[in-house]
């Protein structure tokens, strides 16, 4: 528990937090400097956001350093765990992976089906395609075992970072929080998960907007929508078919409208045969080459009885080393035309939610248009829209009673209204990566400064390295990234304990709390 804010104290077992007294009007005051000499117990990771990447992060932590690291969780929900994607309480809301691939834990590949078939369901097999809600109790569940085996060493601070600076000689970093607070470790993990979307260019909409819904993550943003008879999803991912399984929950019977450039929906799961990898050394490192390449292997596998499902399946391991070796100029070439096509072939939905969607598809309940928006009107009633159809090139006009944001996380970090990003990139303590798709980072992780010096005391984590990395969303990837991580800070942690052994009279700054 964090200590109240009237008391002095030092921490041995966490990192302390520096906060105003409350009876003083919130005003951080911080300990005498001299005090930051005394020497620090224990080595303190702060990690900032506690969706599925902090807690397993924090999990790891523990695990791997036998309890002698600390643990400060800095994540502003009540459940560390369950971020966006697993906090979602809609049993309809399923997985896109198979249960045997879903451990957390990468060198644990059963992991998952054995804690959910002791606390869900015996009966669920690898292949099946769980509630996402399922999933992020495993995810709290995994954390919470850890916490309870080395009791002491974790705090989750309901709280939000702001701004971060190094603190001392550069040994530790200073957190400042949302509610005054001031929390001191060693290292600073940014574990900020997916961002909420950006709005899309909408001529005619303004601020005030009353049927306009910019981020449909926010608790209750969606309203009351059964009286309603038709809704528009600006977008036509992942994003849009968990709107539109939550609008059919909710008790909405009218048509539902999505709309994207190229009206495609995410593909649908299926069993196919495997396909041998074929990526290698010689491949091509174009991406003009690579798609003759992975066509030649669809044509290949559809004659030999397999699939396209199977041919990408098998660049999955490599999806990442292949992306390194593009030049920048060859990865701005794949998002301009390959990402599109991409994502919603290698990003598919589970078998069930594919059948319902084309069963809706098929009645009128739900009706997929392509083209781009060209004027938005709104009025007591409803929200005209006009849009350019893609295909004939004609404007065609939608009468609606509500329109969604669809368009999927905003990647920019630019145009992200979040403090903790604009405070790093104002004191030049970190930049966007060059294709602005998260933050520039070195290979393991470290946050790369505006003079492209790597950080020995923040790291990113998570969707923030899709710039280096490309494929860094799902679990998969998540928990390499994770047991790597977590392997380079307890080794810092097992260095610093030997150096201090031979250096007796090296210190550190100790977390201080007023």
């Amino acid at each position: 528990m964090i200590r109240p804010p009237s008391a002095v104290m030092f921490h041995s077992t966490r990192c302390a937090v520096a906060s105003g007294d409350s009876r003083g009007g919130g005003e951080t005051k911080l300990m005498n400097p001299a005090n930051r000499n005394h020497k620090m117990s224990q080595f303190t990771v702060a990690i900032i956001g506690g969706g599925f990447t902090g807690a397993t992060l924090a999990a790891q932590l523990l695990r791997k350093s036998g309890g002698s690291v600390s643990v400060v969780l800095i994540e502003r929900g009540a459940r560390p765990g369950r971020g966006v994607a697993y906090g979602t309480e809609c049993a309809e809301h399923l997985l896109n992976v198979r249960a045997r691939n879903m451990s957390a834990y990468a060198e644990d590949p059963e992991h998952f089906l054995e804690w959910v078939r002791l606390n869900h369901d015996p009966a669920v097999s690898p292949g099946d395609y769980l509630p996402r809600l399922v999933y992020g109790q495993y995810v709290s569940s995994s954390l919470r075992q850890e916490m309870q085996r080395y009791p002491g060493q974790i705090e989750h601070v309901q709280d939000e970072a702001e701004a971060v600076s190094p603190a001392g000689l550069g040994e530790a970093v200073e957190i400042r929080l949302r509610s005054g607070r001031t929390l001191f470790a060693h290292k600073v993990v940014l574990a900020l998960g997916n961002f909420p979307p950006g709005d899309p260019r909408l001529p005619g909409r303004t601020p005030h907007s009353q049927r306009y819904v910019s981020n449909p993550w926010k608790s209750s943003a969606l309203g009351d929508v059964a009286g309603d008879k038709s809704i528009l999803l600006i977008g036509s991912g992942l994003t849009s078919v968990d709107v539109a399984i939550t609008l059919r929950r909710s008790g909405f019977r009218g048509t539902i409208h999505i709309l994207s450039r190229r009206g495609q929906l995410p593909q649908t799961h299926k069993p196919t045969a495997l396909w041998p990898p074929f990526w290698d050394d010689q491949s091509p490192r174009t991406v003009r080459g690579l798609l003759r390449l992975i066509r030649m292997q669809v044509e290949s596998a559809e004659r030999a009885g397999s699939s396209w499902r199977a041919v990408l399946d098998s660049l999955r391991p490599f999806t990442q080393e292949i992306w390194r070796t593009l030049s920048l100029k060859e990865r701005r070439r794949f998002l301009r035309h390959v990402r599109p096509y991409w994502d919603v072939h290698r990003h598919r939905v589970a078998p069930a939610i594919g059948v319902r969607l084309a069963s809706q598809i098929q009645d009128g309940r739900i009706e997929i248009r392509a083209g781009r928006i060209k004027a938005y009107a709104e009025d007591i009633d409803g929200v005209d829209l006009t849009y350019c159809d893609r295909v004939s090139g004609q404007l065609e006009r939608l009468r609606v009673d509500r329109v969604i944001n669809c368009t999927g996380p905003e990647s920019d970090c630019r145009k992200v209204d979040d403090p903790l990003l604009r405070n790093l990139m104002r004191q030049k303590m970190a930049r966007p990566d060059s294709l602005f798709l998260g933050l520039d980072v070195s290979l393991d992780g470290a946050l790369i400064d505006a003079n492209g010096a790597a950080s020995n005391l923040l790291y990113a984590i998570g969707p923030l390295r899709k710039g280096s990395l490309w494929e860094s969303i799902a679990v998969q990837e998540l928990r390499v990234q994770v047991s790597e991580l977590s392997t380079a800070l307890t080794g810092v942690r097992k260095f610093d304990q030997l150096n201090t052994r031979d250096n007796p009279g090296r210190t550190h700054q100790e977390p201080i709390a007023v």
